[in-house]
């Protein structure tokens, strides 16, 4: 990674050649767009880490503790397990779509490499994301008929009811890390924007 980045400073210096513009901040602006994408890999592999453990967890229960028999009830835990693994794949793509961003072409490329990339990952957070959630939660939802005739009424609605509130914590986490994305990718924007300011 140490060469990547000697060589995007060489391309970068060699493309202003002739321009006026202090070396610091050239080194600065390019260093901020690496740790962005250094961030941005680190918090794919965490997605990708948590997201097989809860799978890994979802498809032990429902195989060892509480085999489902229903068809409704099978077709609610395949939606859980699906969503999932969507999602997984997704943060997979996520992963090779940022380490294709190559360091060593020029600056401004560079750049339009890695805003194109946070726009995807702005689509993924928006109807990819509530799709993959409605159908978790549908699928949550769909196995209630089953397991109420295993437990009592007061269980399933204790069941039911702490299935939202165990959502919001996530929900929170996620949303946070969303919010970190989307800044990244203003951020990045504001950097193009004064390096195409600079080279003008």
């Amino acid at each position: 990674m140490s060469n990547e980045f000697e060589a995007l400073q060489r391309q970068w210096q060699s493309d202003k050649d002739g321009i006026e513009s202090k070396p610091q901040d050239i080194e600065n602006t390019i260093s901020s767009i690496k740790k962005k994408k250094n961030w941005s890999v680190r918090f794919h592999y965490g997605n990708i880490l948590v997201l097989s453990l809860v799978l890994i967890g979802i498809i032990a229960f429902f195989y060892f503790i509480a085999p489902v028999k229903e068809l409704l009830s099978r077709i609610g835990v395949g939606a859980m397990i699906g969503g999932l693994i969507l999602r997984v794949i997704i943060e997979s793509l996520s992963v090779v779509k940022s380490k294709k961003i190559n360091m060593v072409d020029d600056a401004l490329q560079t750049t339009n490499d890695t805003i194109a990339f946070y726009n995807f990952r702005k689509t993924i957070h928006g109807p990819v994301t509530i799709a993959i959630i409605v159908l978790y939660t549908v699928g949550f939802y769909m196995i209630t008929p089953e397991f109420s005739l295993y437990f009592k009424t007061w269980q399933m609605i204790l069941i039911d009811v702490s299935y939202i509130f165990g959502a919001i914590i996530p929900f929170i986490a996620v949303r946070k890390s969303i919010k970190k994305e989307i800044t990244t990718l203003i951020e990045i924007i504001e950097l193009k924007k004064k390096m195409t300011e600079e080279s003008m």
